[in-house]
């Protein structure tokens, strides 16, 4: 044994304990390494501690300790350094008169799940006195953290039992339980400490509290049963933190004081504030809602994680300025508008945003006049040209090609068949997109001119002279300035400051070791098409599958079986697709809606499956310029006899029952068949209205009237009674908030969606898979059509896609 008194509280309690009959007590010594209960314990320490705690602890930390005792400083030192969930440690420990003791620490630790985690430690003394010389220890430990106020952990030492003298030794144990009754403010925890399984009466207690006066500071002190005590100061300086631990014998003697110094990567409270330092963010297309993510590899930033951000940086008082880089940017006009009011919130904290875009289209220019000041490239060109829609009539093509579409709606406003079945549109489809069209150049000119502080008149006049070079933009105002993205700070558009990239400042989250884990608001994404099964696609695109009813219903049932859930925000981007696909979402998100509050956010889309999904809630928020409505069913099918008998294609139809062959492609709906497939439609069309009408408490005449296919933007659904209220994301997760109780929360998004890796886009691989024929040809007109045809499913859809550029 080491020549001196064991200061720290640990080996003094492991020693008092009596040995069992043959078997020997050889406590590792705790010189530098200080107590921190083992439950508690968050951090570098945990890697001498309980290595399971590194399972929750991932960023890289370095923590350098040394001793002062008998009057003597850092003749035990050690250090300690950690990196995503394992940890190395290195101590040396004087001994007079002989050789100094060292040892070397490696220790990880995984979670298994939210509430659990394990780890594991091997700690080598390589030289030393007896019995420590040439000792090594396997070591296991296990935390659970749930969601009350209570955590757990044990600690098993010396696994492996080494031998001293030819004796096996005893496992050492520890077993640890903390209480937060105010949150982080006070934590209390009592670790019990034996050598051996035995009454639990002959073990040793420690009684320890931390307290946390204010951010950045934490008073600690433990007292055990054996009048041992110890007291304790630690302060956070930035990413740095130092503090110190002095131990006192029962008799009030001091015996030794710990000294420790580190620094962690992640921010962590601290009593210092940071300097004001600016956010770069880069956008280009258009950021997935839920983007599967890869479990190698780079991740994928989601438009939830994107607006999120933008709140917090708004609110963040070490953020001062931002830099908004935009790219070919593909956003709804309804996106944009979210993006729009993050950046007014950002602006309204005396924060600046600098907007810098390479190739100006509508969209990114209608963004990008939310910031301070737009630059654009010396040579570039602004493309503000105004909206326009298109649509696309297959009817005369398919006419040459011996195809028809037998179809049918319910609705004069339910266009999306006319695609198939006109050569050109209705006069309600010209109604309908005209005025839609107005309504969004509208919010688009109004957008504009607010962000520039010019009139509406001169907005429209302006775009009617488009596009511009860069020289013409500046001088009409448009811009403010002609520069290069790395040109900015040397051409004094923006001001020499710390800068840090968005997707380093999200990762740079607030180091937090909070139990019990905060309740959590869940983000339930509805993105694309829905359909019955997974949509057929390229196996080397790995973007995101449509919406289907098994994808939905994985996500609510992790919902309902999370119990830190305590509010839902459905979050739907989605034109609508295959009827009865959309009633089996409704019908999932309904379960949910009925244990939990739940608001639906609609994005740039939630229109006919889209609206009708949303049904499940409540209160429904929308964008000003969200597409929504349509509440409107049609569907049919193609006919292709003209095809088959142009390409000599023999086809011959037996059928047992009245109606088998009734969706056959070989021939039109007969009368009795158009009739019983046209009350299918009747029937899904009248179900749609009643499930609105008692939604949204109007009558059935009423949804009618403003159903029928009618397409709306989101404040005319605003005026119509379609939704509750104007507001993004942001609003509606605020809102379910409020009304769930909470005032602290976490988001979590669903469904969780993950490939092993991400493939790389790359040309020839695209060129490779068409030519193996397992991607459509798009060189001929015939597949894209036969691709865009109605498979005789009820189809409550949106008659077209809008894409704003």
């Amino acid at each position: 044994m080491l020549n001196r008194s064991r200061p720290l509280l640990l080996s003094l309690a492991l020693s008092l304990v009596p040995a069992l009959a043959g078997a020997q007590n050889v406590p590792i010594p705790e010189e530098v390494f200080r107590y921190v209960p083992a439950a508690t314990v968050f951090g570098p320490e945990a890697t001498w501690v309980n290595p399971s705690a590194l399972g929750r602890f991932k960023p890289s930390a370095l923590e350098v300790m040394a001793d002062l005792e008998n009057g003597s400083f850092a003749r035990n030192w050690g250090a300690v350094t950690t990196n995503a969930g394992i940890g190395l440690g290195l101590r040396s420990i004087h001994v007079p008169n002989g050789d100094d003791l060292r040892e070397y620490i490696i220790a990880g630790g995984i979670p298994l799940g939210e509430m659990i985690s394990i780890g594991g430690s091997y700690r080598h003394f390589p030289k030393g006195p007896d019995p420590y010389n040439e000792r090594h220890y396997w070591n296991l430990s296990l935390t659970n953290r749930g969601t009350g106020p209570l955590a757990f952990a044990g600690v098993w030492s010396n696994l492996n039992r080494s031998e001293d003298d030819g004796e096996k030794t005893d496992i050492q144990q520890r077993y640890s339980i903390a209480y937060r009754p105010q949150g982080n403010v006070l934590t209390l925890a009592v670790d019990a400490l034996s050598a051996t399984v035995r009454d639990p009466d002959d073990w040793t207690y420690v009684y320890h509290a931390e307290l946390t006066p204010m951010k950045g500071i934490f008073v600690e002190g433990f007292l055990d049963s054996e009048s041992n005590f110890e007291i304790g100061l630690r302060v956070n300086l930035l990413n740095y933190f130092v503090g110190s631990q002095s131990h006192f014998d029962d008799g009030a003697d001091h015996r030794l004081t710990h000294f420790y110094v580190g620094r962690t990567a992640a921010r962590q409270e601290s009593l210092l504030k940071e300097r004001g330092k600016r956010v770069q963010i880069g956008m280009t297309g258009r950021p997935a809602e839920n983007p599967v993510q890869p479990v190698f590899g780079r991740g994928r930033l989601s438009y939830a994680d994107l607006i999120l951000g933008l709140y917090r940086a708004a609110e963040d008082p070490t953020i001062a300025e931002m830099i908004l880089t935009l790219d070919n940017v593909r956003l709804s006009l309804a996106q944009a508008q979210e993006l729009r009011d993050a950046m007014q919130l950002f602006r309204s904290q005396n924060k600046t945003i600098v907007c810098h875009v390479a190739n100006p289209t509508n969209i990114s220019y209608y963004l990008a006049t939310a910031a301070d000041s737009i630059l654009m490239p010396p040579v570039s060109q602004l493309e503000l040209i105004g909206l326009r829609a298109e649509l696309t009539f297959y009817a005369g093509t398919m006419d040459k090609l011996g195809i028809e579409a037998d179809m049918m709606r319910i609705g004069e406003y339910k266009t999306a068949a006319e695609a198939f079945t006109r050569e050109s549109a209705s006069e309600e489809n010209r109604a309908m997109t005209n005025r839609l069209l107005d309504d969004l150049y509208e919010q688009f000119v109004d957008g504009i001119a607010e962000g520039r502080g010019i009139s509406t008149d001169s907005v429209r006049a302006i775009i009617n002279r488009g596009p511009f070079t860069s020289e013409e933009a500046l001088a009409l105002g448009l811009v403010d300035g002609l520069s290069y993205r790395d040109r900015m700070v040397d051409d004094k558009f923006l001001r020499r400051m710390p800068e840090i990239s968005f997707s380093r400042y999200r990762a740079d989250t607030l180091l937090n070791d909070g139990w019990p884990r905060l309740p959590e608001i869940a983000v339930v994404v509805a993105e694309g098409e829905i359909a019955g099964a997974p949509i057929d696609r390229d196996p080397w695109d790995q973007d995101e599958d449509a919406v289907t009813p098994g994808l939905m219903k994985r996500a609510f049932q992790s919902v309902k079986m999370n119990p830190r859930a305590r509010g839902v925000v459905f979050r739907v981007d989605s034109p609508g697709g295959w009827a009865l696909a959309g009633e089996e979402i409704f019908h999932e998100a309904r379960q949910v809606s009925q244990r939990l509050p739940m608001v639906v956010s609609m994005s740039g889309l939630a229109a006919s499956g889209g609206y009708y999904i949303s049904m499940a809630a409540k209160r429904l928020f929308a964008d000003p310029a969200t597409i929504t409505g349509s509440i409107g069913i049609y569907g049919g099918k193609p006919v292709l006899a003209g095809l088959y008998e142009k390409i000599n294609l023999g086809k011959e139809l037996y059928t047992r029952g009245d109606h088998a062959g009734m969706m056959t492609w070989t021939r039109p709906f007969t009368d009795d068949e158009r009739e019983r497939y046209f009350d299918q439609l009747r029937a899904f069309y009248n179900h749609f209205i009643s499930l609105v009408g008692e939604n949204r408490g109007l009558e059935t005449d009423s949804v009618d009237n403003i159903g029928r296919g009618r397409v709306w933007t989101g404040r005319e659904a605003l005026a119509n009674g379609l939704v509750d209220s104007l507001g993004g994301l942001r609003e509606a997760i605020t809102y379910t908030a409020e009304a769930a109780g909470l005032d602290d929360y976490r988001v979590v998004r669903y469904p969780q969606r993950t490939v092993l890796f991400r493939m790389p886009r790359i040309p020839l691989l695209g060129s490779f898979n068409r030519w193996l024929g397992l991607s459509d040809a798009t060189s001929s007109p015939v597949p894209g059509i036969i691709e865009h045809l109605p498979e005789s499913d009820l189809l409550a859809r949106l008659p077209y896609d809008i894409d704003i550029r």
